[in-house]
């Protein structure tokens, strides 16, 4: 059998928005990946390359995570990432839900705008509609192992 990952990061790269899905997964595991108090003060913000941009939403904590930076770039190397940089910024409120554990098939919300964000990038409606279907289809499958 071939995993699904080694046959989904050509195509992902190819259309040009594998950043942009490493990205969505970071923020879709963020309070899995660090815990309170944490991942209430920082949020990623951008990826580029290896190289990802965290949101501080104040001077202390961006002081304080300064000292923390080799143990939260090893927490993220997982997703890719090399290393981090810190800048003062608005953090989303987007806090950690109980839906990955309701026993329903259906996407919530955050899904559906993270789907949306990962196909933004994709010109070709045909190849949008497939991809929307894939991964909608994969998130509801995590969510739900047959």
């Amino acid at each position: 059998m071939i995993k699904t990952d080694s046959l989904i990061a050509p195509i992902l790269k190819n259309l040009g928005i594998e950043e942009g899905v490493r990205l969505a997964q970071v923020k879709n595991n963020w309070h899995k990946i660090f815990a309170k108090p944490l991942s209430q003060h920082m949020f990623p913000s951008k990826l580029s390359g290896h190289e990802l941009l965290l949101n501080v939403d104040s001077p202390i904590w961006l002081q304080q995570l300064g000292y923390y930076k080799r143990e939260i770039t090893q927490k993220l190397e997982s997703y890719g990432v090399k290393d981090v940089r810190f800048r003062l910024g608005r953090i989303s409120q987007k806090k950690q839900t109980e839906s990955h554990t309701h026993k329903t098939a259906e996407l919530s919300s955050e899904d559906a705008f993270f789907i949306e964000d990962v196909v933004s990038g994709i010109g070709d409606e045909t190849i949008k509609e497939s991809a929307r279907r894939a991964i909608g289809k994969s998130l509801t499958s995590i969510k739900h192992p047959r």
